[in-house]
């Protein structure tokens, strides 16, 4: 009986013509090599294969074998399975991510790539010389931290050479973007206060940012012209009422056609020596409250449930979607997105990681603790995305 390795090319061009969701394609992929060589020499392109559910990139791995520092581990949520996938072009870049896109960063301090991680499609940015903030980062824990955290598209696939397609990050404090094929990214100004998130509303076409006060800011980034655009202040979050903290973390997202969703989230910490500090690192996640913002009335309230959705956060764009067949409704999925506290520890950190459930309040664990541990590039959500061209896999 012949091998399943040893299937014509033909054979395997007509498997994975029939694949429905990108998971299956990943797993035709870790097959083996000769699986793998049949989807790089295939000339079909998967320019609409969705997503069951988003994908958890986990860290880098901290070992010295070769093979393993060439690849990411992918953790499917909807099966609890783990994935390997052959990602050089990640290999000490820094990643953040957006529509299962990464936006990296690497030795190369001013060049700027988006990285698809299952075909390895690359597109080049602009040089991101624009961004004063580089010129202090000379420790690579703080970059994150004071640096490159957040990117957002416009739309969903950049392949599509859609002329309203941008590209918008925060860096620093400083929110930037372009077109593809510019040769330098545009600022964007006017804000008070320290920038913790940012989406783009695709309904009504408008970027939102969300800072340290809770403040929310809206731009015209599509209508506006040459030069420098302007955020616009709409609203902050009524302290008191609300019960918010200056020292909070703020999330930001679409949440249909007239409203966002502000998600905070709160830390405790703990003492050194403490048996929480043991189980958990520095700290670890004390609850997250959410707040709908109409775009309409300018009005507040607070949304004690997520109804029949989930919600991910960390180091991507902010998203959600409907729960079901793996993904819990009316909960939080959470990576860790702090890289001070981990600065001096020899083994790195990133216990931070969990689902919240907003009916009582519970943490409850993705997987195993040491899968998501990190010392320099961290987990990350991968959103539902598109495959594009498949090359170079």
């Amino acid at each position: 009986m012949p091998s399943w390795s040893d299937l014509l090319p033909e054979i395997l061009n007509k498997i994975s013509g029939k694949f429905e969701f990108y998971e299956d394609f990943i797993n035709f992929l870790c097959v083996c090599s000769s699986w793998r060589y049949s989807a790089t020499t295939s000339k079909k392109f998967i320019h609409h294969l969705p997503s069951r559910f988003p994908l958890l990139m986990l860290a880098e791995s901290n070992t010295e074998e070769e093979d393993d520092q060439d690849c990411r581990k992918l953790f499917i949520l909807s099966s609890g399975t783990m994935r390997k996938v052959k990602l050089p072009e990640a290999h000490w870049q820094r990643c953040i991510s957006t529509h299962g896109w990464l936006l990296t960063t690497g030795e190369e301090e001013f060049s700027a790539k988006l990285l698809h991680p299952l075909s390895r499609t690359q597109i080049d940015l602009p040089e991101l010389y624009m961004f004063e903030e580089l010129y202090f980062d000379q420790d690579e824990w703080m970059y994150y931290g004071q640096c490159m955290r957040k990117v957002v598209f416009t739309s969903s696939n950049p392949l599509l050479l859609d002329p309203d397609f941008r590209v918008i990050i925060i860096w620093g404090q400083t929110i930037g973007f372009c077109r593809l094929g510019d040769v330098s990214w545009t600022r964007i100004t006017g804000c008070d206060g320290h920038l913790l998130d940012i989406t783009y509303h695709n309904l009504r076409k408008r970027l939102y940012t969300v800072t340290t006060v809770g403040s929310i800011y809206e731009c015209d980034i599509l209508s506006g012209g040459p030069g420098r655009l302007t955020l616009k202040q709409l609203s902050t979050l009524p302290q008191p009422e609300f019960d918010f903290s200056y020292h909070q973390s703020a999330y930001l997202l679409e949440w249909g056609y007239d409203r966002l969703l502000m998600v905070t989230r709160e830390h405790q910490w703990y003492k050194k020596h403490g048996d929480e500090f043991l189980r958990y690192g520095p700290y670890s996640t004390k609850r997250f409250q959410c707040f709908v913002f109409s775009l309409d009335d300018g009005k507040w309230s607070k949304l004690v449930s997520l109804g029949d959705k989930a919600v991910f956060l960390g180091f991507n764009s902010s998203f959600a979607i409907d729960a079901g067949g793996g993904i819990k409704h009316d909960c939080i999925y959470f990576t860790d997105d702090l890289y001070e506290p981990y600065r001096n520890l020899p083994d790195g950190g990133g216990g931070d990681v969990g689902i919240y459930h907003m009916s009582d309040g519970s943490i409850g664990a993705i997987m195993d603790a040491q899968e998501h541990m990190f010392r320099v590039r961290p987990p990350l959500w991968l959103q539902t995305s598109t495959i594009p061209a498949i090359k170079q896999i």
